[in-house]
């Protein structure tokens, strides 16, 4: 697929679950990088907030592909279960249009 997308996940982590909600999400994003869709995510912690995590992905391919196929994988299966115990509330998905980027030149 040509096509690529971007998006901010906010993932507002219970700060009795902070350890427990790093590993699962570590597991889940090793597992995802395999994928032949996938192109990058950066893994932050919110400076605000040290129990909010905040990823930002790019894929190759469309938003109703990436939740319909990927957010169904067997390796998302327990992850997507515990979400709900380590979460003080919901995830949140923000979309992105891509309108410009910049990269740096090669030296």
């Amino acid at each position: 697929m040509s096509q690529q997308i971007s998006f901010i996940v906010h993932l507002p982590g219970k700060p009795e679950a902070r350890e427990a909600l790093y590993s699962s999400l570590l597991n889940v994003l090793d597992e995802m990088s395999h994928e032949p869709d996938f192109v990058n995510t950066y893994l932050h912690r919110s400076a605000d907030d040290p129990d909010t995590l905040v990823l930002y992905e790019t894929w190759a391919c469309s938003a109703e592909y990436f939740q319909n196929h990927h957010l169904k994988k067997s390796y998302r299966v327990d992850y997507e279960k515990k979400l709900g115990n380590l979460l003080k509330s919901e995830r949140r998905f923000e979309w992105l249009e891509p309108i410009r980027s910049y990269e740096k030149k090669a030296a």
